[in-house]
């Protein structure tokens, strides 16, 4: 549920604070809004090929080098600084996080329990909407201070990330026992698209 906060808060936080990152502010939300775009048919690729965990953790720890990046004061030509830059690809890799959790969540939980996680992780992720859009007035008080909190959020997210299986080309599981029996046996690692497909067809 942490990553699930992280991800909403960092998201919304970047929605309603673009004003406070350039100096104009329809030019900062027209890149923004080609960014998250971009990154939706970005995260397709890496997630079919790479896997989710693998996926999850690179997008969560980009952003967050993002974000450290985002603090060197460099004009990289004309109004265009790297605090504009980094900001929007760190928030590109969020909004990417956004687009891949949903399916990793529902990969994870049981056929028996999947609706009752998705609402649980959905009501945290509220939690992180209800604070984002304070980060407009965070910036104003402290970039660099917000910044920190963006980069420490996300990396954490990542390292909690690690803890969960992948679940790239493992049948979605039926029962929380069935969950249980394959932590303990170790069946979370990669099976045979074939196995996948001859499950299929049963």
């Amino acid at each position: 549920m942490w990553t699930w906060v992280v991800t909403a808060f960092i998201y919304y936080g970047f929605s309603f604070s673009w004003s406070s990152l350039g100096s104009n502010i329809y030019v900062s939300y027209m890149f923004a809004a080609i960014g998250e775009v971009l990154a939706y048919i970005f995260m397709v690729f890496p997630l079919e090929y790479w896997g989710r965990k693998p996926t999850m953790i690179s997008f969560f720890l980009i952003g967050s080098v993002s974000f450290l990046l985002a603090m060197i004061p460099y004009n990289i030509g004309g109004s265009f600084t790297v605090e504009q830059l980094s900001c929007l690809i760190g928030s590109m890799f969020v909004s990417a996080v956004f687009g891949s959790i949903y399916l990793y969540t529902m990969e994870l939980a049981p056929t028996t329990h999947r609706g009752k996680m998705l609402g649980y992780c959905s009501f945290s992720a509220r939690i992180g909407s209800f604070c984002g859009p304070l980060a407009n007035l965070m910036f104003g008080w402290s970039k660099t201070g917000t910044l920190i909190i963006f980069a420490v959020l996300s990396g954490s997210a990542g390292l909690a990330t690690l803890r969960l299986p992948d679940t790239k080309g493992v049948p979605t599981p039926n029962s929380a026992e069935e969950v249980q029996r394959r932590r303990s046996e170790g069946i979370y690692s990669e099976i045979p698209k074939s196995v996948v497909t001859k499950k299929a067809n049963l």
